[in-house]
């Protein structure tokens, strides 16, 4: 058999497995557009007229550096949060005494309104950079300490005794054993944290800011530009889905490299 013929074969079924997605995708389109046929651009615009909309925001230099603060403060919050919360984890999957001071607590976290925070966010700090951060912190920070305590619980204790009887420091225990062990639940509060932060520093900025991504959704939604309003969250949506697969996604497949694949 000819070796081109090999390759298009080989190629041709490597893209097999993206067809039902395509079809989805396709007809969700297709579906979107009848819909918006129905109504006016400026309220629920289709698929074309979206994409016009986001190419015109685009086009106004001044719009990337909205998008550059609103990034800045995700960031600031996600680093925060991810310290305190794996900090946190471990010290509660570890000893016991920390984990039953903190344990309700955390769940009491978990389960107070994010818009909450928002608010009281706007109220202590008033119209602030602080405002967006302090509320990205104090609702990101117990998912991942959730995450990493569950991991920590999880590791084997067979390691950290072998470890103890090699005479390993705790360091070094920290280093070979704790950390590789802990590395998917790591990933998976990275990728989670990030998620929660965009979506949460918008609404931080819709209330506690004067400028970023957040503050537009508010002025066009105070004058009913539903095409702007989706304009402005696609885009950036796209812009932390880019994010997360050339940055956590990549990070992860490269560290994660050795380990089988089931999925098929």
């Amino acid at each position: 058999m000819p070796a081109k013929t090999t390759e298009r074969r080989a190629f041709v079924a490597s893209l097999r497995p993206m067809l039902p997605g395509a079809l989805t995708l396709g007809a969700g389109l297709v579906v979107w557009q009848l819909i918006s046929l129905a109504y006016l651009p400026v309220f629920f615009p289709g698929p074309g007229t979206l994409a016009q909309r986001m190419i015109e925001l685009y086009g106004e230099p001044s719009n990337y550096v909205v998008v550059g603060e609103t990034l800045w403060r995700i960031f600031e919050g996600f680093l925060i949060a991810m310290l305190i919360g794996t900090v946190l984890g471990l010290l509660m999957g570890l000893k016991r005494g920390i984990e039953i001071f903190f344990d309700s607590w955390i769940m009491m976290l978990l389960s107070f309104p994010a818009i909450c925070w928002a608010f009281l966010s706007v109220l202590w700090f008033g119209i602030s950079q602080v405002a967006p951060i302090f509320t990205i912190v104090l609702i990101v920070f117990p998912f991942v300490a959730m995450n990493i305590w569950a991991g920590t619980k999880a590791v084997e204790k067979d390691l950290i005794a072998m470890g103890r009887v090699y005479k390993a420091g705790r360091l070094l225990l920290l280093r070979k054993v704790l950390i590789p062990s802990l590395s998917p639940y790591l990933f998976s509060s990275l990728r989670t944290a990030l998620s929660l932060s965009w979506k949460i520093a918008l609404v931080g900025e819709a209330f506690g800011v004067g400028s970023g991504v957040g503050q537009q959704l508010i002025n066009w939604f105070q004058d009913g530009r539903v095409d702007m309003m989706l304009a402005w969250g696609v885009s950036f949506m796209i812009v932390m889905v880019i994010i997360d697969l050339l940055v956590f996604r990549m990070w992860e497949w490269r560290v994660f490299a050795w380990r089988p694949r089931f999925a098929t």
